[in-house]
């Protein structure tokens, strides 16, 4: 048993070594201060090839390391500035994401409501946005907050458009890959809601720390990601499905 334990022990910090490794992997975008990275392919891949505690063990450890002074985070960062500022919400939500995936993985007892839930909150969102910039009619003025021009109104109009496309794919890929055995819908749709909560913990923070209104959050942390999460997601799912760690976690 203890041997089993020392096992899962050290895959977790195997993991926790390559999501630093991928960190240094950093495209900054200028509209936003959140880069494009690779972070979460791991984070992902740790829920569900990990398991759902070993998982979130292994990204607790990578921000233990970040916190410490090592140079793991977005394009060799680190420190406690990095996680309490505007991208540091990312950063936070990483353990809970793995958790989430993990434990869905580990109950399949559980609904298709909260299965489906989170791939259904992330693709009505886009469809919000697009509604709002093609017909203006008022969904992303939340309060008195109105949309910061962080992207031109043909850029901005641009994206939204091949996120709404990419996401519309996405439900006929749902429906479509139950027949295919190189993917795990219940693997794909765990990560959806890992995404969501890494999108929503990134949003809050970077809400409170940057004082932005939630439309220009949404815009700038959440949209221009979707595309690239997609396709991260799917490579992790492919990943967790074709290569099982666990059997040599026993």
């Amino acid at each position: 048993m203890e041997k089993n334990k020392l096992k899962e022990m050290v895959f977790a910090a195997l993991f926790a070594a390559l999501t630093a490794a991928v960190a240094w992997f950093k495209i900054p975008l200028p509209f936003t201060p959140v880069p494009i990275t690779l972070q979460t392919l791991v984070v992902l891949m740790s829920g569900a090839m990990l398991g759902s505690y070993y998982g979130a063990l292994s990204m607790i450890i990578y921000l233990v390391l970040g916190a410490i002074g090592l140079p793991v985070f977005a394009g060799g960062s680190s420190g406690i500035g990095a996680l309490l500022g505007p991208t540091g919400g990312y950063l936070f939500s990483y353990p809970i994401a793995a958790f989430v995936i993990g434990k869905m993985l580990e109950r399949k007892n559980l609904n298709k409501f909260l299965k489906y839930f989170s791939l259904i909150v992330i693709w009505i969102l886009v469809v919000m946005v697009l509604a709002d910039s093609v017909f203006r009619i008022g969904i992303m003025k939340l309060g008195k907050d109105v949309m910061v021009n962080i992207l031109t109104q043909q850029q901005r109009i641009t994206l939204i458009v091949m996120s709404a496309a990419v996401l519309f794919g996405l439900l006929w890929l749902v429906v479509y890959i139950k027949k295919l055995k190189a993917l795990s819908l219940d693997a794909i749709l765990a990560m959806f809601a890992g995404t969501l909560i890494i999108y929503i913990m990134g949003s809050i923070q970077g809400k409170f720390v940057t004082d932005l209104p939630w439309s220009a959050i949404f815009v700038g942390w959440v949209l221009p990601f979707i595309i690239g999460d997609t396709l991260k997601l799917l490579l992790a799912a492919w990943i967790s499905n074709n290569f099982d760690v666990k059997k040599y976690m026993k």
